[in-house]
Order: structure tokens, then sequence, then C-alpha cells
């Protein structure tokens, strides 16, 4: 008896194995491809009272069904299987968005030259991002990587050229809105790769950030008026009106000169503009490669009668001061606020 109940236990045993083994390799199968850093060895413990709590709330977070349909800035109805991991965008701005949603795209455009000019980007360890290419999408590599989604930003929603795109791998269209709206970005971006609950904890740290900088700057900037622009090629200058920086409210409270655009989106200043507003602060986007605009608008007479210059209060950011993108936005807050609590 005792024989054939030790033989029995051993059966089961190697039954419990085997049902080990095959458990595992369909989770491989089903994880797409996602590999870890565990060794090779089954081992089953019981979760822990902290994990099945954190394991419950990122279960509650998630509030997006899969298959999901996202309609987007086209008006297309875009199916998504799954919850997407392989993600690839070949816009700037959507790849920080990403980056802010705890997901680093497989691939994203101009990917070489942002991550060894790009600012905002310190800190991040983009080492893993592919180039898509530059001025045009590399299709073979597209094809390659076959992501479960790409982001594309469209400069004109009724007139898309994505038919390439679509046929080796699910495309979700950005328009202008959510260009200029980081908050917007994240949102619509987190309804795509199942991180709603990321995008509002991002947007409250942000805003925290803001009123805690803009406390600051009111004991000491109160009267100050500041320019915000960026240099696009000679003599040619834009700015808007970023409510991150101006707004009383929900930005740092800065104030414009009179004179100074309600405009959102950028539009042309001209030298002459800039003179009649003649503002304490000046802060000027300069974007990689464009040193030689930014070395002859210094020794224009005309620029150099303006007070800002006199006191030697224009602060040169790099080309991410330009962008309205969650990240750039950071980088352009976080510059301002210690250059104006520097003085």
């Amino acid at each position: 008896m005792k024989r054939s109940m030790k033989a029995l236990m051993l059966i089961l045993a190697a039954s419990l194995v085997l049902t080990a083994c095959s458990s595992k390799e369909a989770s491989e199968d089903a994880s797409n491809d996602v590999t870890t850093e565990e060794s090779g060895e089954a081992v089953q413990t019981e979760p822990t009272a902290a994990a099945q709590e954190a394991t419950t709330e990122e279960e509650a977070a998630s509030s997006i069904t899969y298959p999901d349909t996202f309609v987007d800035a086209a008006e297309r109805e875009v199916v998504i299987e799954k919850e997407p991991v392989k993600v690839v965008t070949d816009y700037l701005p959507l790849w920080e968005t990403l980056i802010m949603l705890d997901i680093m795209p497989i691939a994203a455009s101009g990917a070489e030259n942002y991550i060894a000019t790009w600012d905002a980007f310190n800190g991040y360890d983009l080492s893993s991002v592919q180039d898509l290419g530059a001025k045009e999408v590399n299709l073979e590599l597209l094809a390659e990587l076959a992501p479960d989604i790409m982001l594309h930003q469209a400069y004109d929603v009724t007139s898309l050229e994505i038919e390439n795109y679509e046929k080796v791998s699910n495309v979700a269209v950005f328009g202008s809105d959510t260009k200029m709206d980081w908050r917007l970005s994240l949102r619509e971006v987190a309804k795509i790769v199942n991180k709603e609950a990321k995008a509002e904890e991002v947007i409250t740290e942000i805003d925290e950030k803001l009123k805690a900088d803009r406390e600051k700057l009111d004991e000491k900037y109160s009267g100050a008026t500041v320019l915000h622009m960026s240099v696009m090629s000679e003599d040619t200058y834009y700015y808007a009106y970023r409510s991150d920086l101006f707004d009383d409210e929900t930005g740092l409270g800065l104030n414009t000169p009179e004179g100074y655009t309600t405009a959102t989106t950028y539009e042309q200043i001209s030298m002459e503009a800039i003179v009649a507003m003649n503002p304490d602060y000046i802060f000027l986007n300069v974007f990689d490669g464009d040193e030689a605009l930014y070395e002859a608008m210094q020794s224009n007479t005309v620029w150099q009668s303006l007070k800002a210059v006199k006191d030697g209060h224009v602060y040169r950011l790099d080309g991410g001061g330009h962008a309205c993108s969650p990240l750039a936005t950071v980088y352009t807050v976080n510059f301002i606020t210690d250059a104006l609590l520097a003085q």
C-alpha cells in the first residue's frame, strides 16, 4: 500500500511539473515576445499582500477592455485588438507623451537626432528607440518592427497619406488640437495604450509644480514683463500665448508686455513689434543647428536697443522651448523659473 501511495504521489508531482511547463509556454506566447530578467526555473510563490493590493489597484486603473475602438482626429474608427505594447510614432511630441505615460516607443522618427540634441530628454534612457527615419518613415523598418500601433501626426486630417503605413501597422491619427495642448495629448494617447489613470496622475503633478513655481515667482517678479519667442529663420520669429507660462491660475502667471498675442497657436512677430513691446525679459528658443541665426540677431542694432538686451536679461533655450509637448513644457517651465529666481 505504501509503495502504491508513493507511486501515485510521484505521478501527481510529474503531472504538476508538466502542467506548470505548459502554462509557462502559453504565457510566453501570449506575451507577444515580452522578455523578463528572471531565471529559466519556474518558481511558484504565493503573492504578498502588497503585491495583491498593487495588482488590484492596477486592474482598477485599467479602464479599457480590448478589443476597443478609438476614434482618432480624422474621425476614423481604429479597432485595437489588444493593449498595445510595441508602439511607434512619427512625431516627437507624441514620443514625449508616451514617455510620460511610462511607455517607451520601439521606434520614432528622427530618434537619432533628438536623442543627441533634445534637452527635454535629458535623464531618460532612450537607447532602445530605433530611428524610424528623419524626413520620411522607413517603411522597411516599420514592416520589420511589426508594431501593435503607430501614432501618426497629420498636418491636415482631411487629406491623409497613410496607406503605406496601414499595410504593416494599425494607425491612429492625431491633429493640431493635441499639438498645442499637452494635457489633451496625454489623455488621448492614454485612451489607446490603457493609461488613463497615469495621464491624470501626470497632469496633476505638473499642475502642482506650476502652482508652486507661480507662488515663488509672484514674490519676485510681479511687475516684470516677459517675451517668449522662437527663432525660425533669418529675421523670422514666432510666438504664442502659452497658458502654462502666462495664465494667472493654471500657469506661471508671468506678465506679458502690452500688445502680446492672445493666439494659442504660433504666429509670426516682427522685430518692430518686439521693439514696441520692449519686455523686461526675453526667453529665446534656438533650434540645434541655428546658432548662426542667433549670432546674427545679437549683432542687430535694433535688437541691441531692447531693454532686456541692455540689462542682460535674454536667455537662450534649445528647440524644446518651442514645443508644447509635456516633457518640453516641463523643460521650459524649469528653465524660465530657474533663470528668474537666480536674479
